[in-house]
Order: C-alpha cells, then sequence, then structure tokens
C-alpha cells in the first residue's frame, strides 16, 4: 500500500482516461511503474469523512464506514489475481454508484441532503435579511 500526496505524484498525462480527470482521482502510474495488467484502487476520504474506493477504470467503487473495510472491497474485486492500492491524501467523492456498505451509503445521502437543505435555507435567510424588514413579506404588522 502507499500513500500519495500532490506534487509527489505525476502520473503518465497521455494515458489518464476522460473519467479520472472529471472526478478528481489520477491517472494511472506510467507502466513503468505498475503494469496496466494489474488492477488499481483508489482509497481515500469522501468530504463526509467515509472512506471511498475506486477502481481506476471506474468498472466498481464503494463507500464504507472503515479503512479496512475498503481495502476488502478492493482484495475481494480483484480476487483471485490480487490488486494495486493507492491511498490518497486528498478528499475524493465517487462518481458512480457504489457497491459498499449499504448503511454508509445511506448514511452519507442523508448527510449531503441535510448539507443541501442546510446551505439553502441558509442562503434565503441570508437573502431575507439582506432584503431589509420593510420587504420581508409581514414584516411590522
Amino acid at each position: 500500500m502507499s500513500v500519495v500526496k500532490g506534487p509527489q505524484f505525476r502520473p503518465d498525462r497521455r494515458r489518464q482516461p476522460d473519467a479520472a480527470a472529471s472526478t478528481g482521482f489520477p491517472g494511472r502510474p506510467d507502466p513503468r511503474i505498475l503494469s496496466d495488467a494489474i488492477p488499481l484502487y483508489f482509497i481515500a476520504r469522501n468530504k463526509n469523512g467515509f472512506w471511498v474506493v475506486r477502481e481506476a477504470a471506474g468498472r466498481s467503487c464503494g463507500v464504507f464506514l472503515f479503512k479496512r473495510s475498503a481495502l476488502r472491497f478492493a482484495r475481494k474485486s480483484s480476487a483471485p489475481a490480487g490488486c494495486a492500492t493507492m491511498v490518497l491524501t486528498e478528499r475524493l467523492e465517487l462518481d458512480a454508484d457504489s457497491k459498499g456498505n449499504a448503511l454508509a451509503v445511506r448514511i452519507d445521502t442523508a448527510l449531503r441532503r441535510a448539507v443541501r437543505y442546510l446551505r439553502s435555507h441558509a442562503v434565503a435567510r441570508t437573502t431575507a435579511a439582506a432584503a431589509g424588514p420593510s420587504q420581508v413579506k409581514g414584516a411590522g404588522q
């Protein structure tokens, strides 16, 4: 297992698939470093702190409560041949439906919806406060 941190990791940009570029996941390392025959799984935390795992080509992915569960998913998904794993330091979000822990997926979805709801109401409240008391419906009655 390797831990990759920002500028030290420089994937071969010519080989980076479009899906990786659009999701923030790095591309595969150069074939001299990691053979194309070896499946590669990225493991990172998402913005809610859950562990996410994604196969480099995007064929399988999952959300998990524990890092060891994410590692186990990668190992089982690539059985019997095995795989390489790359633990990323930056937070990443999945771009496909998760095949991971159902509870983690539900909690993660609920947290996303709650944050979206709170943000929309905070914006509405800020807008109403900026409008002033005379323009707020029912003010002064």
